[in-house]
């Protein structure tokens, strides 16, 4: 005779247990959130002037970069926002992520990748230094310091980061910030800040080549900072050794993408049908290892949640009835008990002591327990 299950234990009428309750920005009592501010506001007043020091170059191009970058940044926000198909994570964290790195990460990179490529040069030559100071000390830089935003993401919220999508998320988010901030330098710096620049620019960067940039380089961390502190049941070498593993491999992406090997770029004068053919071809060459070896670790978003229980590889639109957002579905209105049941918690983190066994929309995903 099988064993009842355990009801989840009684929450007050009329409000969220606690687990289902999800964490803002503004910790006052974290130490972590004044290091992001005093930082964030700092560098803040940096990118400023270096935003108005580009405007000054060249107005109608600045002004042309950022609505571009703006019809590139919304679905994208929007696509990685709606990755947790589970628990979506809490959108002041997730803008927090953003801003550090549009903001942080990038004007304290400017300053470091200026430091350390005089250092390049001085050791290598002007010659070497032109081809390879951008794959040598670009990826390490910004790969250290968008991770940072990460961590401090986790030391403001550590209850938020449960699992290996949130990290990729608040990673990916953080790349995203980056990139088109990054890009705005990029367009009216290099690519002359013309109109046609401007557009080529965004063509080149965005179109033929967003598959490969910082998103996913910053995901990937922020996978690997994620698998650290949420498996704790792993002994901590492995965690030591897939985080960084995964961190690796972002560094590695990062520098492969900025080196001259495999650079099939157009270097010569081209028509615009030839451009629109070998500039994306260009960019699949340099990406595909690194797409490949993404591709080998593809069962790894399926995580765990903060009870132990596995999360299926793929989520499906009945898993978001287990999030926070249905609990009045599964535990009624007052919290005495609803159609739903009472297994609601299993799978984002809810009491032990719930069903090992969620049921929605008539799905039934059993959960694997830890180990």
């Amino acid at each position: 005779m099988a064993a009842e299950p355990v009801p989840a234990p009684a929450q007050p009428r009329g409000r969220l247990p606690r687990w289902a309750c999800q964490t803002s920005l503004f910790q006052l009592r974290e130490p972590a959130f004044w290091v992001y501010v005093l930082l964030l506001v700092g560098t803040g007043l940096l990118a400023v002037g270096q935003q108005q020091s580009l405007r000054a170059m060249s107005p109608s191009g600045w002004a042309l970069s950022w609505l571009l970058l703006l019809l590139y940044l919304v679905p994208v926000f929007v696509a990685v926002y709606l990755l947790d198909a589970y628990e979506r994570e809490p959108l002041s964290l997730v803008v927090g992520a953003l801003l550090w790195g549009a903001v942080a990460a990038t004007s304290l990179a400017g300053l470091a990748n200026h430091d350390w490529g005089a250092v390049v040069a001085r050791l290598l030559g002007p010659d070497v230094a032109s081809r390879w100071t951008a794959a040598l000390t670009a990826p390490l830089v910004e790969e250290t310091l968008k991770a940072l935003g990460v961590v401090l993401i986790y030391l403001i919220a550590r209850s938020e980061i449960n699992g290996v999508v949130d990290g990729f998320v608040y990673g990916a988010m953080v790349g995203l910030g980056f990139a088109v901030v990054e890009n705005v330098f990029y367009f009216v710096g290099q690519f002359g800040g013309q109109p046609a620049g401007v557009v080529g620019g965004f063509f080149v960067r965005v179109l033929a080549s967003g598959l490969y940039g910082h998103v996913l380089y910053t995901g990937l961390t922020g996978m690997g900072i994620a698998w650290f502190v949420t498996r704790t049941d792993q002994r901590l070498a492995r965690r030591l050794l897939v985080a960084g593993g995964l961190c690796l491999l972002a560094v590695l992406a990062h520098f492969l993408w900025n080196s001259p090997l495999l650079n099939l770029l157009p270097t010569g004068e081209a028509t615009p049908l030839e451009q629109l053919v070998a500039v994306p071809l260009a960019a699949a060459v340099k990406g595909v290892p690194f797409l490949v070896v993404v591709a080998c670790w593809s069962p790894w978003p399926a995580g765990r949640n903060a009870a132990g229980c596995r999360r299926p590889p793929l989520a499906s639109w009945a898993g978001r009835h287990c999030c926070a957002r249905s609990w009045r579905f599964w535990n009624g209105p007052a919290g005495g008990g609803g159609p739903g049941g009472r297994c609601a918690a299993a799978l984002v983190g809810g009491p032990p002591s719930c069903s090992s066994v969620c049921i929605a929309s008539s799905s039934v995903w059993p959960c694997s327990g830890p180990g």
